[in-house]
């Protein structure tokens, strides 16, 4: 059996297999990350050069777990929170999850935060570049999935969630008016996740897309804590591709779309 499922952020609706069960009145909008104004333009720390040579063949390299990519990323992610918290100096506590995909010549092509509380839009949005910025070795294309936590202002990897959380609630950053479109989006993302029942487990797949001033995807990906058939991935990550949504209120926006898959052998 699999299940996708997709819940409206500001409206209280639930959906089973697509059929709309119940809907209730607006509900309180949730607190945003991004000022109502413009965030001026945040620096972005250069990337750190790769610690590992591109002498060795590609097919024995391995692509580095979180804690690794995190040491990589550190210090221009503290960086980027150090000049925010000047902006913002009551900013001490917080997280946020980085989702990247990277193609097969190392080159990361797609960054989309994920899980964020108490950061603001323009130190997440420096986070994401950072990360952007970062080249690996060559070698098959990847996903990686780097939490991060801030407590007490002191910033450190986080956890990741195990495959058994249960993750559906759409989310988008900037773009109010997007969610009409991933509904019409549910058929295509039902299709795709079919071929995991052969996977068995439970898994969280959250794919996601950076939209640009047009409507059009700048860039899409899928990233999963647990294994999961690369071709369900690519699948889903190439409905958003593909999609056309109304264009964010200004900026870049971003859609997120936490699938919950449950599949039996």
């Amino acid at each position: 059996m699999v299940r996708l499922t997709l819940h409206r952020l500001f409206v209280t609706c639930s959906f089973v297999a697509f059929g709309l069960v119940a809907c209730g009145g607006p509900s309180a909008p949730a607190p945003q990350s991004a000022s109502p104004s413009p965030p001026p333009a945040v620096p972005v720390p250069p990337a750190a050069p790769s610690g590992a040579t591109r002498s060795a063949p590609a097919a024995a390299r391995k692509p580095p777990d979180a804690a690794a990519i995190y040491a990589r990323l550190e210090s221009g992610l503290v960086h980027c929170y150090e000049l925010g918290k000047k902006a913002t100096p009551e900013m001490t506590d917080g997280k946020l999850t980085l989702n990247a995909s990277i193609d097969a010549t190392g080159k990361t092509t797609c960054v989309i935060p994920s899980d964020h509380t108490g950061l603001t839009q323009d130190v997440e949005d420096c986070m994401s570049a950072r990360f952007a910025a970062e080249n690996f070795d060559e070698g098959t294309p990847w996903s990686a999935v780097v939490p991060i936590v801030l407590r007490g202002g002191v910033l450190r990897r986080g956890e990741n969630a195990p495959d058994t959380a249960v993750i559906d609630s759409v989310e988008t950053v900037r773009m109010p008016d997007a969610f009409e479109a991933l509904e019409a989006l549910e058929p295509a993302l039902q299709a795709c996740i079919r071929s995991a029942d052969r996977s068995g487990g439970v898994h969280g797949l959250l794919v996601g897309a950076r939209v640009g001033a047009d409507g059009r995807p700048q860039c899409a990906l899928a990233s999963s804590t647990g294994p999961l058939p690369a071709s369900v991935g690519e699948c889903a990550s190439g409905v958003l591709r593909a999609a056309k949504f109304p264009p964010p209120k200004r900026g870049s926006g971003i859609v997120l779309v936490p699938i919950n898959v449950v599949g039996t052998k």
